[in-house]
């Protein structure tokens, strides 16, 4: 991905150097003279390439996290890329001729988009938490605000001037205010972003001060503006990973963690086996054929005669031992397990006794130490149509018929096929 990246920057630099370089000579002359300076090629060529870069960057990081703040910072790169074209001695029409009124309207609406993004893109871009409600709230009204006094550039109304001046100076004030309240409360977004926006923020300190106190224009202005914002992309770019890897991490450990809840909500926790919960939901899923309930029997003088670290290893031998078949096993408490069985009454049948005596080979082996082989007893009920309470509960009943027998055996006697009760038609 990242190799795919890089080439379509490159690309992308070698395609807009061509088309500054290929600009008649008198084109760039007119512009000189528009703008009261003289714009270098290759620095324009290297500033779109670096807003060609800023889309096709966020663009891959939104594939992976779907984070607005990465929505609009490609809207204000791509903001920039056509005032940036605005701006250049590029054809860009008759209608939007270099000199004419359109081209201006043009461009002084692209330069309040600019700014006017700005305010949506710091307040998704800030972590949670790091800005006050109100605070919050505030950034969403920059960008009507300042589209509010637009057509003042336009109309050089005094009063309009003024109210626009304080509508700049008041969103000026408030992104430093918004990235001083972050820093403190921790942001490290906040520190990238202001190392971002130091140089932005000059110029348009600057700026401001020459129209309000001087009355007269930045005359570098748009050169230093532009060197700037490069910067600023480069910056917040680096900010953007940063944040991008953060966000990436806490949403791996946010996923880990409900992996391990999950786990531990359908899991037992000294066999590994899936608990009564985790059985049932696997009934509901892929409905088996038989339940079958297995208790191991004495298991009280296990505990008692070698203590409960040895009947611990008992369980887990037990659990190992049923899990070795292809039934779906589960620990239901104690030492008790239930047994999910598929295919056909004899099969099934079969399958529970082999499981059954697998056991005492299982704990002979894993623990040595006992003094008498571990038995157990299984009760067994063909399912049918019957719920899955409906088939433990028969189950259960042929369990403790095994235990009154004698234990050691499984139980599962001849009508066990359970049907669904039906209401019945009256007579």
């Amino acid at each position: 991905m990242l190799g795919r990246t890089l080439s379509r920057i490159t690309a992308g630099l070698v395609i807009l150097a061509a088309a500054w370089s290929a600009a008649p000579a008198d084109a760039q002359s007119s512009f000189a003279d528009h703008t009261q300076m003289s714009w270098d090629g290759a620095l324009t060529g290297i500033f779109l390439g670096l807003l060609v870069f800023s889309v096709v960057y966020n663009a891959a990081f939104y594939s992976v996290l779907r984070e607005r703040f990465l929505v609009w910072q490609s809207l204000r790169a791509l903001i920039y890329f056509a005032l940036t074209v605005g701006l250049s001695p590029l054809d860009m029409g008759s209608a939007l001729g270099t000199d004419s009124v359109a081209r201006q309207v043009y461009i002084c609406i692209l330069f309040d988009l600019s700014i006017a993004v700005t305010g949506p893109f710091i307040r998704t871009y800030i972590e949670p938490g790091m800005l006050s409600a109100r605070l919050y709230k505030m950034l969403a009204w920059t960008g009507p605000l300042i589209m509010l006094t637009t057509p003042a550039m336009l109309l050089q109304w005094p009063l309009y001037m003024a109210l626009r001046n304080a509508v700049l100076l008041g969103t000026l004030g408030l992104m430093g205010f918004t990235l001083t309240q972050a820093w403190r409360r921790g942001s490290r977004t906040a520190r990238f972003q202001a190392a971002a926006w130091t140089a932005v923020m000059a110029v348009y300190g600057i700026s401001l001060f020459h129209d309000i106190v001087l009355g007269t224009p930045f005359p570098i202005f748009l050169f230093a503006l532009f060197c700037a914002l490069g910067l600023e992309v480069m910056l917040t770019a680096l900010g953007i990973a940063d944040r991008f890897l953060r966000l990436k991490r806490q949403h791996d450990e946010a996923r880990a963690t409900a992996s391990a809840l999950h786990v531990i909500a359908h899991k037992d926790p000294l066999t590994g086996l899936n608990n009564r919960r985790a059985i049932e939901r696997t009934f509901a899923d892929r409905r088996p054929y038989a339940i079958a309930i297995v208790d191991l029997d004495f298991f009280k003088a296990v505990n008692d005669h070698h203590g409960h670290d040895v009947g611990d290893r008992v369980i887990q031998a037990a659990g190992a031992a049923l899990a070795s078949g292809n039934a779906e096993v589960g620990r239901i408490g104690g030492e008790e397990f239930v047994l999910l069985l598929y295919g056909n009454a004899q099969e099934v049948q079969d399958q529970a006794e082999r499981l059954r005596q697998r056991i005492t080979r299982y704990a002979a082996d894993r623990v040595p130490e006992l003094i008498r082989p571990v038995t157990a007893s299984v009760g067994l009920v063909l399912v049918g149509e019957s719920s899955f309470g409906v088939a433990m509960k028969i189950a259960d009943i042929n369990l403790y018929t095994a235990k009154g027998a004698g234990r050691n055996r499984l139980v599962m006697p001849a009508p066990t096929v359970l049907v669904a009760a039906r209401p019945q038609r009256a007579v």
